[in-house]
């Protein structure tokens, strides 16, 4: 027997663009729960890749819930270990590390997200922004510290991967945007240890581009920004 609650009934039962006959090109013209963006009872919340997982367990199950609660609770142990892996480059030992995994894994305030069903859209968002902020690390390790001829190519490969999973994260949940912010933060002040009275001099500004760092970053924070623009323009 299907039981949604109402947002979750909404977002699913009610939703057109979980159905095989509607368009996959809808996804990306409708809301989170099928109204057309241009229309003025248009909630505005732009998440096509969550509602695609959404039309993917309809596709498997129709409107058995147990699908649906399953998804999230896959995507949460996917989220947990990523972030596990991400926590690593900081804590770096064992023990620490398992302890901050299980602590995100078992947490309380992720209740809402994972058992309610449209809280998918923040466990989803969680995902690629982690997978995007891991590719920047990455990155700037190849962009300042070239140890081989491959270093440049792969270089170029997370840069585009942390574009890739930052528009990812923007089109399952709008606040996925704010890994651009996070990615900045962490080149600034974690890689290139920059001070807090050399951002008031603006004296960073000088010593990262004379040493080609957060060019690129900034390149692709405006391809970016660009992307976003032109995505939440469909709502005009």
């Amino acid at each position: 027997m299907s039981c949604f609650l109402v947002c979750s009934s909404r977002a699913i039962k009610k939703n057109q663009d979980l159905l095989p006959e509607t368009p996959l090109l809808n996804l990306f013209y409708d809301d989170f729960w099928g109204t057309p963006l241009t229309h003025s009872g248009s909630h505005k919340s732009y998440r096509p890749l969550c509602v695609l997982s959404f039309r993917l367990n309809y596709y498997l199950g129709e409107f058995s819930p147990w699908g649906y609660h399953l998804g999230n609770i896959l995507l949460h142990v996917l989220v947990t270990a990523i972030f596990t892996k991400f926590v690593r480059i900081f804590l770096r030992d064992d023990f620490p590390t398992f302890t901050a995994g299980l602590l995100f894994a078992a947490h309380p305030v992720h209740t809402e997200a994972v058992a309610g069903i449209v809280g998918r859209a923040d466990v989803g968002a969680c995902l690629f922004f982690l997978l995007a902020l891991l590719c920047y690390i990455q990155y700037v390790k190849y962009r300042d510290h070239v140890t081989s001829s491959e270093a440049p190519f792969l270089g170029l490969l997370c840069i585009v991967g942390t574009a890739i999973f930052t528009t990812a994260s923007m089109l399952t949940k709008e606040q996925g945007v704010t890994v651009i912010a996070v990615c900045a933060v962490y080149d600034l002040f974690v890689h290139s240890k920059v001070q807090i009275a050399n951002i008031v001099s603006f004296k960073w500004v000088s010593d990262s581009f004379a040493n080609s760092q957060m060019s690129t970053f900034l390149v692709w924070l405006a391809v970016s920004n660009a992307s976003q623009v032109v995505l939440k323009g469909r709502e005009l």
